[in-house]
């Protein structure tokens, strides 16, 4: 130990003299980087020999309560943790110690460097584990907080995920001691990980993410970054770029960080030069070979442009022998779309299977041989999950699917860009046989070159079982009866809707071509211009209930009989009157016409606990209301869409001279046009299918309160499919569907008060995870950026709706929401501008805004929390801009 002092280790003392026991693997792994002749800042360590001494009277009373844990409880390992950090923070150290450490500061750091403090715990940092994000690192700490922050190192050590993560790698949980690393804080102008093999695929070339100012906004991925790859002979590079918004910098009069945006200079600037690529590149193959095994690499370069290496470790991945094939990445990126807010079990499990069903029949569709795939099968049972009562993509398992098209980055590129996913995630190719190969690429481009009889084909099967299961009177069926419909109608509807995906990945390529010959062409100067192209396009299904409605709003508006009905505040009364009075005959027809063709569409339309029109036909005359005071007519709705089209078409014909130039991009843009169409109307038969099994659930539901076997048939939803059906086949796993049906409302009153990331990471079990999101505003931000959709500016108050059923104001307004779906239409078609904190390039929110000439930005994340109601605001749908006062 060096003669400084007897508690202390400083980077000075020789390697053979420090054990892993005394420092942890993390300082151990700096002293060996030092040995080696890496630049690594100055540091110390209280060895875990000092925590030993100072909690040894209290680690009985922690053993006991790291004891009793129940670890398939999240609470109570939280319950836990917190018990035993009001233990290490009341602990008293003595003054000798304060002495030596003050001193220690002074000579190996600096009297004014401002210190970083990390936890350097008993095995952590090893080949088998990483306890990667584990414990708590603090960062720009004074000296006169240097032993407030130690102890909340030693208080990590217990954190509620430390203990998890220690119990599901079969760690001891009472036998945790660790040390502490007081080293100097590096201000850095960059930083962030080397990894010297790619983790995904083990192929032979560095992969560095780097971003502005320090690596905690890397690490913990709350800054953009760029990504470039590099062989380990240093010379090409590969790189992706990304536009960066923010870094994260220390707090210049008080100790921690912040994270602050970029200046514009900086924003699309490369973060590294290429000389600083290669030397990282060279320096992780040095280290690589000195510590013998691949190594994941924290680095910064300070503001002189001096390389530091801040940490390293052995390389911890699917690919590595370790426990991340646990892992699962759950994003609500488009699905939130179909599925906001709360969804009940009945939906979810009626939806599982449909993903399952499909995905996995489109998947073997591009393959000739499907036994390469059948490794993969179990995939398909997981393509989403249901997280606190939320429906996510369970991510891996998207992109392992899509891994066997060729051409796969590209298309993952694409495919993200599609719905939404705006953090990338890096995933190998699949391997597949030559013959697979061809096979598939001709089935890529077979798909690409028949969009139009993709849906031909898909309407040619849908329409007549359409027509057959919606005139099956189930009102006298029996419960067996029931599921026999049901098992038909899966079996039938599911034998190609395979084809809605095949369309699904025209529509991303189309549009993805679309946008980039468009700048590729000298057109990027017209803002927006791909989407002013795709605006206006007829024969979209989701628009007709919409124009259909606004033909009701007329016949009201003219008939002074009519009129005089909706100066009644009940719609229920309206409506009753209408079917009442032979005055109104014609109307009741028009509105008769409109429930069988239309009835099906609403709010949240693909949850089965939510009623449609169809069901409580009154609410249509609350949307009537709101297009009657309007003033809008379908005339006019046609005028505004086909305008912003023809001037498109107009710049496009008189910009693209080069008339080959101008045959590609018009035989692009009409498949992207007649791909998006087809979205949008299948999309429209998903709805009329969910009509027919919503039917099925709700007799099924009034036989069951019927029969005493539920209290209120609303409770069916809280059961899932094998829940239903096993109860009436004798296969059920528990008969008192009361008490069943009774703790999922009291879980589902608990989801209703959290609210969820949009984007999470578990490891193991997911609901041992944390899920929530910790809330955060800007109050004074006046500024959001999104993904511009449908071009124009618009400009009046905001009308925040959280609730698609509220009422509308009677004057236009810019709607500003979470997400859309389909039926949200109705309340799009009222608004000037429209903003939502979801979607993506061809959301449903997207093409409808479209269609309908509406300015349209999405992908505003906080919309709803930062522009309150009433704000004045204005909207840039070209840009994607949104200004408020």
């Amino acid at each position: 130990m060096n003669s400084l002092n007897s508690m202390l280790i400083t980077c000075r003392t020789r390697l053979k003299k420090v054990s892993q026991r005394q420092v942890g693997g993390k300082a151990w792994n700096l002293f060996r980087l030092l040995h080696s002749g890496f630049p690594v800042p100055p540091w110390f360590v209280i060895p875990s020999t000092v925590f030993d001494k100072v909690i040894k009277t209290h680690r009985y009373r922690i053993e006991q309560i790291v004891k009793d844990i129940d670890f398939t409880n999240q609470r109570a390992a939280d319950v836990a943790s917190s018990l035993i950090g009001r233990v290490i923070m009341t602990l008293e150290l003595s003054k000798q110690f304060s002495e030596e450490l003050s001193l220690a500061v002074n000579r190996i750091l600096g009297k004014e460097t401002p210190l970083c403090v990390r936890s350097s715990v008993i095995g952590e940092d090893s080949k088998e584990n990483s306890f990667a994000g584990q414990m708590d690192s603090f960062l720009n700490v004074p000296q006169e907080k240097l032993i407030d922050a130690i102890k909340k190192v030693w208080v990590s050590a217990f954190s509620s995920r430390a203990l998890v993560y220690r119990h599901r790698k079969n760690i001891s949980v009472t036998d945790v001691s660790t040390a502490v690393i007081v080293q100097e804080m590096i201000q850095s102008a960059a930083s962030g990980v080397l990894f010297t093999r790619d983790p995904e695929n083990r192929a032979k070339q560095c992969v560095i993410s780097a971003g502005f100012g320090l690596g905690e906004g890397v690490v913990q991925n709350t800054v953009e970054t760029d990504t470039y790859r590099i062989g380990c002979n240093a010379t090409d590079i590969s790189r992706e770029v990304a536009i960066k918004e923010y870094r994260v910098a220390v707090n210049t009069s008080k100790q921690g960080t912040h994270k602050e945006p970029v200046s514009d200079e900086l924003k699309s600037k490369q973060v590294l030069t290429d000389l600083q690529i290669r030397k990282l590149a060279q320096t992780g193959v040095q280290l690589e070979q000195g510590f013998g095994a691949p190594q994941d690499i924290e680095w910064a370069f300070d503001q002189r442009g001096r390389l530091f290496i801040l940490q390293a470790r052995p390389i911890v991945s699917a690919s590595y022998k370790a426990f991340s094939a646990e892992i699962r990445i759950w994003d609500n990126s488009n699905i939130v779309e179909s599925y906001p807010n709360l969804t009940l079990p009945l939906t979810f499990s009626f939806v599982r299977t449909g993903y399952e069903n499909i995905f996995r029949n489109a998947t073997l569709g591009f393959l000739l041989f499907k036994n390469e795939l059948k490794k993969e099968l179990p995939i398909f049972k997981n393509m989403i999950g249901l997280l606190d009562g939320r429906v996510y993509y369970n991510l891996l398992n998207w992109y392992r699917m899509l891994s066997y098209l060729p051409g796969f980055k590209k298309h993952k590129k694409s495919w993200d860009q599609m719905i939404g996913i705006s953090k990338r995630v890096n995933f190998p190719e699949s391997r597949l046989s030559l013959v697979n190969k061809v096979y598939s690429l001709a089935k890529v481009i077979w798909c690409l070159f028949t969009v139009k009889g993709i849906a031909s084909k898909f309407f040619a099967h849908f329409n007549p079982l359409y027509d057959r299961f919606k005139n099956v009177d189930v009102s006298s069926a029996t419960e067996d009866e029931l599921i026999a419909i049901y098992g038909s109608l899966g079996a039938e509807f599911t034998d190609k809707w395979h084809l809605t995906l095949y369309d699904d990945f025209c529509a991303m390529k189309y549009y993805d071509w679309l946008k980039r010959l468009c700048s590729k062409w000298g057109l990027e100067r017209y803002s927006n211009l791909h989407n002013n192209l795709l605006c206006g396009e007829k024969g979209i299904e989701s628009v007709k209930p919409v124009r259909s409605l606004v033909r009701l709003a007329n016949m009201f508006r003219k008939d002074p009989v009519h009129r005089a009905l909706l100066s009644e505040d009940d719609n229920n009364v309206i409506w009753k009157k209408i079917q009442s009075d032979e005055r109104c005959e014609t109307l009741k027809q028009a509105l008769e016409d409109h429930l069988e063709a239309f009835g099906d569409r609403g709010v949240e339309e693909l949850k089965l606990e939510k009623p449609t029109f169809r069901e409580d036909p009154a609410a249509l005359i609350g949307l009537i209301k709101n297009y009657y005071l309007s003033g809008l007519s379908v005339e006019t709705m046609g005028d505004k869409e086909q305008k912003i089209r023809k001037d498109a078409e107009n710049i496009l014909l008189q910009h693209l001279t080069n008339p080959f130039k101008l045959l590609i991009l018009k035989f692009v843009l009409r498949n992207a046009r007649q791909a998006i169409a087809n979205r949008e109307n299948m999309r429209f038969a998903r709805s009329r299918l969910f009509g027919i099994v919503r039917r099925l659930f709700r007799r099924m539901a009034d036989l069951f309160v019927d029969k005493s076997v539920l209290e209120a048939s609303s409770d069916i939803y809280y059961l899932t499919v094998d829940e239903v059906f096993g109860f009436v086949q004798g296969t059920a796993m528990t008969q008192n569907l009361r008490a069943l049906v009774k703790i999922r409302k009291e879980e589902y009153k608990q989801f209703a008060r959290e609210t969820l990331k949009e984007r999470i990471e578990t490891t193991g079990i997911p609901y041992l995870n944390s899920l929530h999101e910790v809330q955060t505003s800007n109050e004074k931000k006046k500024k959001l950026n999104g993904i511009g959709c449908s071009s124009g500016i618009a400009q009046g108050r905001a009308r925040v709706v959280l609730d698609p059923s509220s009422k509308l104001a009677k004057d236009r307004h810019i709607l500003v929401t979470r997400s859309t779906d389909p039926g949200w239409v109705f309340l799009m078609i009222s608004s000037k501008g429209i903003v939502v904190e979801k979607g993506s390039v061809l959301s449903h929110t997207a093409i409808i805004g479209r269609e309908l000439g509406i300015p349209t930005i999405v992908g505003v994340k906080h919309a709803t929390k930062l522009i309150r109601n009433g704000d004045r605001i204005c909207i840039n749908g070209s840009i994607g801009e949104v200004r408020w006062q």
